[in-house]
């Protein structure tokens, strides 16, 4: 992570928790930010306050709230550089392999992969047992029913 080079040292802090009374600064809560990739959560157990007194402090300062997202990004960035690494690793096959089902069961959602937002099944049965199984044709193993899921329903007149 590329820190800046402005970044003023956090203050020691002489209490477990900082006091409601002595005021945020903005240059130790940057800091902060930067140290913890922008994780307000960690930020404040290095700040020695709650969360939400924290959040609420960044919230109110466009300068925080940039830097903030430029940490996140750097971290992001450097998860895609783990990711891509990953996908090319000529002698970790199972990195490999492991990766390549993240990134479709993710990023390849649009092509079909993984579990997309809003996809639903509709049956219309005229009554009786529905038998789900994988579209591979093997049965989704439970512990009632090793041959599949049976669901029992009613026919509804339309």
């Amino acid at each position: 992570m590329e820190f800046p080079q402005d970044l003023q040292p956090i203050p020691t802090q002489p209490w477990d928790e900082r006091p409601d009374s002595l005021p945020l600064n903005v240059e130790e809560v940057r800091t902060a930010l930067w140290l913890e990739s922008g994780s307000i959560p960690k930020a404040a157990i290095r700040l020695k306050v709650l969360a939400s007194r924290l959040r609420r402090f960044i919230n109110s300062s466009p300068r925080l709230l940039a830097e903030q997202n430029e940490a996140r990004e750097q971290l992001a960035d450097k998860a895609e550089e783990n990711v891509k690494d990953a996908l090319w690793d000529d002698k970790d096959a199972a990195r490999r392999d492991s990766m390549s089902k993240y990134v479709l069961s993710s990023l390849g959602r649009g092509r079909g992969y993984g579990q997309g937002p809003g996809k639903q099944i509709n049956i219309n049965s005229e009554g009786g047992n529905i038998l789900i199984q994988w579209a591979d044709g093997t049965a989704i193993q439970t512990p009632e029913n090793d041959d599949g899921v049976i669901i029992e329903g009613e026919k509804n007149e339309a």
